[in-house]
């Protein structure tokens, strides 16, 4: 996600576009105007001026909470500025809690714009407060991670069938199964291609299948012969098996 935000103002379409006006601490002094990247330089930079840097995030902080366009740079610009104070804290929870990276970003990109959109933000809100509360969410989100237990139901299934093979009971037609099928959500991230995957009746729970488009329960329409499945797989995707088995 952090790279992603890096990548947009890498264009120099961008990062020469954006404007940031300072005012001038000195009577009578012109405001300062710098572009995306001549902010980042300012706050980042070898000769950064404490003093300087906080005009800067106080002027950045107003455009963002003032920018109420769909496609308005205000707030993607503060997200841009707060990354380097967040990349630190983002490596620390992976490596203590084995976090997902994409996920950390993610959760303190979606706190970040949260806080920009609060009612009273414009009030309470500074550079320092942003940063804390995306750090404190990455760390919540983390840890209530370490509580999650993964399900083994679907390996469950897999071990049973092949402990019924292994008795000499015939494996079930393909009629008495149900094709399960788990769709990638939208998005860049998360399943790359469904998941498909044959299920017996009685290991789902009652009321866990899903009704047709029609409002149906209709069996028929959760499986198909063999031979026609196989026409329809798609690319990357793989049926689960009983161990020991081969296609």
């Amino acid at each position: 996600m952090f790279a992603s935000v890096r990548r947009h103002f890498d264009d120099p379409r961008v990062g020469d576009s954006v404007l940031v006006t300072v005012p001038s601490d000195i009577e009578g002094a012109e405001p300062v105007r710098l572009t995306a990247v001549g902010t980042y330089e300012a706050l980042y930079g070898p000769g950064s001026d404490p003093q300087f840097a906080a005009a800067i995030w106080k002027e950045v902080l107003s455009t963002a909470l003032s920018d109420l366009a769909p496609h308005g740079t205000g707030r993607l610009l503060a997200i841009w500025l707060a990354v380097p104070r967040l990349t630190g804290t983002v490596r620390r929870v992976c490596t203590r809690l084995h976090a997902d990276r994409s996920d950390v970003e993610a959760e303190m990109i979606l706190t970040l714009l949260e806080e920009l959109a609060a009612p009273d933000a414009a009030s309470r809100l500074s550079d320092s407060s942003l940063i804390h509360a995306a750090r404190t969410r990455a760390w919540c989100f983390a840890r209530d991670g370490l509580r999650e237990l993964p399900s083994t139901h679907v390996e469950r299934i897999a071990q049973d069938r092949a402990l019924s093979a292994s008795d000499g009971e015939a494996d079930a037609p393909a009629e008495e199964c149900l094709d399960v099928r788990v769709d990638r959500p939208d998005g860049p991230d998360g399943l790359r291609a469904p998941l498909r995957f044959r299920v017996r009746p009685e290991h789902l729970r009652k009321g866990a299948l899903a009704d047709t488009d029609d409002g149906t329960r209709n069996r028929s329409t959760h499986h198909a012969p063999r031979k026609n499945r196989r026409s329809e797989r798609r690319a990357g995707t793989r049926p689960v098996r009983p161990a020991g088995r081969r296609a």
